[in-house]
């Protein structure tokens, strides 16, 4: 190998890594990834969508607000949000899978340098609540913080075995008071639950009928997920927790 040709090599590679490129290919039809401009350690930010909505995963309420440009003046982070089938939701063992594949994404996206491996949250709307809190139940020691937006808690009974995995992570619940859906009573339970195994960072706020609809939110209810992204607390409180301070 001649000395021009190494030259080039090496030039190329610190390029390369400048570039925040990443070596290995997240597949876009499985995963929306949302990447900073300017890349490095920062945090990276895991949303799972509602059932039916995979086709829009890089287009819901939380995605959005966590990728506009202002967000991310203020809070820049990485967005990873799976596109999951209405088939995988429905299977406790795909779901497993996924929660796998998501991991293994993370873990690659820190070794390479991009995500800071204190600071990986987790937070998710209905379906994508019951898979929220499933995910922290599977990798309870890598997400420094969630939110839980109207869970589907009662389609898994297994969902709720092992709530004590998670005791320590601090976790916000956000739910509609007059949900159709998925009621109240259900984040309500899982917030007394993880309060009696002795949580110390474990909350619930519910918003009434005239916060969901200020918000843009249908009259089922069922979209926590507007009310919490329009509201900067919560991000504020998500942003805050690193694994390295707790």
């Amino acid at each position: 190998m001649n000395k021009r040709f190494a030259l080039c090599l090496i030039l190329a590679a610190l390029m390369f890594a400048m570039t925040g490129c990443s070596s290995f290919h997240i597949d876009d039809s499985k995963y929306y990834f949302y990447s900073p401009e300017d890349g490095g350690s920062k945090p990276l930010v895991i949303v799972f969508h509602g059932y039916g909505e995979a086709e829009n995963a890089g287009e819901t309420k939380v995605v959005s607000t966590l990728t506009n440009a202002d967000a991310q003046d203020v809070r820049p982070c990485y967005v990873l949000a799976p596109r999951i089938a209405d088939n995988t939701f429905l299977a406790g063992s795909s779901r497993e899978e996924l929660y796998a594949d998501i991991k293994e994404i993370a873990d690659k996206l820190v070794a390479e340098g991009k995500v800071d491996p204190h600071r990986i949250y987790c937070m998710g709307n209905s379906f994508g609540g019951l898979a929220t809190v499933e995910f922290l139940e599977s990798y309870p020691e890598d997400v420094a913080g969630a939110i839980v937006m109207c869970p589907a808690l009662t389609y898994s009974r297994e969902s709720t075995a092992d709530l004590s995995k998670v005791k320590d992570i601090p976790i916000r619940f956000a739910h509609a008071e007059n949900d159709n859906v998925i009621p109240v009573d259900v984040s309500r339970s899982a917030v007394m639950t993880l309060k009696a195994m002795g949580a110390e960072e474990v909350s619930l706020t519910e918003f009434t009928d005239r916060e969901m609809l200020s918000a843009g939110a249908l009259t089922g209810f069922h979209q926590a997920d507007f009310v919490v992204a329009a509201d900067d607390t919560f991000w504020e409180w998500l942003f805050s927790k690193n694994l390295d301070i707790q």
